[in-house]
């Protein structure tokens, strides 16, 4: 053989041991793009070496109509500077796949196998694994457990212990080792971009391109945006309801919770047996205090419960007129009545225009506010609702207003007030997408406006519950997050993770300034019956 050819034969062999030592595949979002890059981390960018992994298959985990979920491969463009594609709205996770060769390295010789992954959503609830062993055999799942953080590394599923973790970034430089669970435990020290990668070597032998090799060395690397949560989950004394129950009403008034109606039968079916018009209410200073019944009224699910000067107001909802073994018969009520805790009784105030249910409302500065829903008339006839409504409780004589029309027609929403403006946040359109989008209503402008979008993807809007503490508006959504608006107004910040993640909640600010969670449902474990307690820190 030349001896050039030789000299160059080796040096490229070493050049290949030496990346391969000290670069692996990441998977780094830049916009609308993602990038492949061939790096020591993935906020590192070498691209004079992406032309070694240019072949490298990328795929979009998206959501399927149903509830489950596709990979989707994105055509990969490589240019001087960088290894990218675009990205759907519907992408959920990013996965990568590259085979590398056959490389010598120590005077071992290995097949030598990248695979990548990044959750597009910061929200840890929508952390869940791939498990798609193909593609990504080994994979890095995270979750917070406190302020610490939990990286589950799995091989086709199976936890794996004695495997070396690196994670860099956060404030971390750590090189950790596997538990018998495949866990590995870091503290993060600030917010910003994990890098985190994992190695796993099977002892199987074999060929590939006339090149015999004795083990395959696959990595995984994670890339993770994180943001340390803020939120606190206290312990609280507070008894759960005697059942779960979800599309309720609840406000606080005084020193109690109060909580009235919802839906308790079987999940996506209604009727008068799974219909509540229970009315309960439980001291927030007794700690020995239970839930007590109190007067009761018309069964109702997905009506609104607000509170203005010590009295309650509860506003719309529906009522199921078929049995559990009929077809759904469902009527939007256009019921409005007051609740005099110190008399203990339901006074019926001037009714809704028509009919309205899955809406939300809110007092600000006296007024209440009433934004979303639909007005369902059986089974043959719904209409989403167009309009907002105003109610002026400083009156004494009540009647309602229309709005400005809201620039949308959504369903499920949170309606909460902050900083003089009112926030309609999340729901389901009429299309029957569900979406992240927030109107904000601006009463003495008397206009409406596109408010920023919460974080997460998929489902995340739906069924949320909203409330101001103190001068920062926090929402709840399904997956568990908490999310506060920041001081500018422009942005959700994630702020922490609830006990359990739920839905169709309710969320309430007790005058201390803490946050109660009351019921909801969670889409593994079905409807709640507990109640939490978070404190939101300084910062």
């Amino acid at each position: 053989m030349n001896r050039f050819l030789q000299i160059s034969g080796l040096a490229f062999s070493l050049c290949l041991s030496s990346m391969a030592s000290a670069h692996f595949v990441w998977i780094a979002k830049s916009g609308d793009k993602v990038e492949v890059r061939f790096s020591e981390s993935a906020e590192s960018s070498e691209p004079e070496l992406l032309k070694n992994v240019a072949a490298a298959k990328v795929w979009a985990q998206v959501s399927g109509a149903q509830g489950g979920t596709s990979m989707n491969e994105i055509p990969m463009t490589l240019t001087a500077e960088t290894l990218s594609g675009d990205i759907s709205p519907e992408a959920r996770v990013l996965v990568a796949s590259h085979d590398y060769g056959v490389t010598k390295k120590g005077g071992a010789t290995f097949l030598l196998k990248y695979t990548a992954k990044q959750h597009l959503s910061p929200l840890p609830g929508q952390w869940t694994a791939v498990r798609d062993f193909e593609r990504i055999p080994l994979e890095v799942t995270p979750e917070w457990s406190d302020r610490d953080l939990l990286l589950t590394v799995t091989w086709k599923g199976e936890p794996q212990s004695g495997l070396e973790v690196k994670a860099l970034g956060c404030g971390l430089d750590e090189t950790l080792t596997t538990d018998a669970k495949g866990v590995v435990r870091c503290t993060p020290a600030g917010n910003g971009v994990l890098s985190v990668r994992a190695k796993m070597v099977e002892e199987t032998s074999g060929e590939l391109n006339g090149e015999k090799y004795d083990s395959v060395r696959t990595y995984s690397t994670l890339t993770l945006p994180l943001t340390l949560p803020t939120a606190e989950l206290l312990t609280h004394a507070l008894p759960a309801l005697p059942k779960g129950i979800t599309s309720f009403g609840a406000a606080i008034a005084g020193d109690n919770v109060y909580v009235y109606g919802g839906h308790f039968g079987s999940a996506h079916h209604y009727s008068d047996a799974g219909q509540s018009n229970e009315f309960r209410c439980v001291s927030l200073k007794n700690k020995d205090a239970q839930w007590e019944l109190l007067p009761a009224g018309p069964k109702l699910t997905g009506l609104a419960l607000v509170e203005y000067k010590g009295k309650l107001y509860r506003v719309g909802g529906f009522t199921a007129k078929n049995s559990d073994n009929e077809d759904q018969n469902l009527w939007s009520q256009n019921s409005f009545a007051s609740f005099d805790p110190s008399s203990g009784q339901w006074t019926d105030l001037p009714a809704l225009p028509a009919g309205r249910s899955s809406h939300d409302a809110v007092v600000m500065d006296g007024k209440l506010y009433v934004a979303g829903g639909w007005n369902m008339e059986g089974p043959d006839k719904t209409t989403w609702h167009t309009s907002a409504l105003v109610c002026d409780l400083k009156q004494s004589s009540l009647n309602w207003t229309e709005l400005p029309a809201p620039p949308f027609q959504r369903r499920a929403v949170s309606l909460a007030a902050s900083g003089g403006r009112l926030y309609v946040i999340g729901g389901m359109e009429e299309s029957g997408s569900t979406t992240t989008k927030v109107a904000i209503f601006d009463p003495a402008a008397q206009t409406w406006s596109d408010g920023p979008t919460l974080l997460g993807t998929g489902m995340e809007g739906f069924g949320t519950s909203a409330f101001a503490v103190g001068d920062r508006l926090v929402v709840t959504t399904m997956s568990g997050s908490v999310q506060c608006l920041n001081k500018e107004a422009s942005a959700w910040v994630f702020a922490g993770q609830t006990g359990e993640p739920r839905f169709f909640h309710r969320q309430l600010t007790t005058a201390d300034g803490r946050i109660l969670l009351v019921g909801g449902a969670s889409m593994q474990t079905g409807k709640t019956n507990t109640v939490e307690l978070l404190q939101l820190t300084a910062n």
